[in-house]
């Protein structure tokens, strides 16, 4: 293991700490992780995994291990009942949009 000095403000050590803690991690392990997604994320191949990395580095990643697998009807119904939606969706969107919200 390797050790890193880093020279940060006091104001960014206080962030840091306070991120740190509401991840209920310590300060060492939420850098570690924080440059370990963000190298990642610079290093990665392909569109997809260097997206995964910056959303994991700014803590917006969820990742599901339990998503099912669906047969093809199952899809095929999904997309059915999708586009039954949508025209109703577009119209809550535009009636927000022409009222400002």
């Amino acid at each position: 293991m390797k050790q890193l000095i880093l020279r940060v403000s006091p104001e960014l050590h206080q962030r840091i700490v306070a991120r740190a803690a509401r991840e209920g991690k310590s300060v060492n392990a939420w850098v570690s992780q924080l440059l370990d997604v963000t190298v990642d994320a610079d290093v990665a191949q392909d569109r997809q995994a260097r997206a995964d990395a910056k959303a994991a580095a700014l803590g917006m990643l969820v990742v599901y291990d339990d998503i099912p697998e669906y047969d093809e009807e199952t899809l095929r119904q999904g997309e059915e009942e999708l586009r039954k939606l949508a025209p109703e969706a577009l119209r809550i969107l535009n009636e927000d949009r022409s009222t400002g919200l």
